[in-house]
């Protein structure tokens, strides 16, 4: 009888957790896919070019580090999956989401406890560009 509450339980929470993520990537692809689909995000990516090729990232790239920034990393993943990126720039590009994920709402909660959120926010960003150019220079 234990068991069947066990897998029952595990059920409801696997799907929660598919319905959670579900959410927020699907959104994230449609959006990319738009984007793809006319000329914004063309557009997009020239204009960031130059700033994500520092870190060996294509401009079209910046969709998926900004989707990650305002969502979560389910949000830049989905976002990255529409993308036609090598091993080594989704490695760059997944480092630099996971280090700005949710950068705006988790630094709201942040200056909650009295922490300076212009300090954090930077600290993130600079942070998120420094690893990735060390993984694009290092060739790692």
């Amino acid at each position: 009888m234990r068991i069947l509450v066990i897998v029952k339980t595990g059920l409801y929470e696997g799907i929660n957790v598919i319905w959670h993520l579900a959410k927020v990537v699907i959104p994230a692809i449609i959006v990319v896919f738009i984007l793809q689909t006319t000329t914004l995000l063309h557009i997009i990516g020239q204009s960031v070019a130059p700033i994500m090729q520092l870190v060996g990232l294509p401009g079209n790239a910046a969709i998926a580090f900004i989707i990650g920034i305002l969502t979560s990393i389910y949000g830049g993943i989905g976002a990255m999956l529409t993308l036609n990126l090598s091993t080594g720039e989704l490695t760059i590009l997944s480092t630099m989401i996971a280090i700005c994920h949710g950068a705006f709402m988790e630094t709201a909660v942040v200056t909650e406890t009295g922490a300076s959120g212009t300090l954090v926010l930077g600290l993130r960003f600079v942070g998120a560009f420094l690893a990735a150019w060390l993984i694009h220079v290092l060739g790692i």
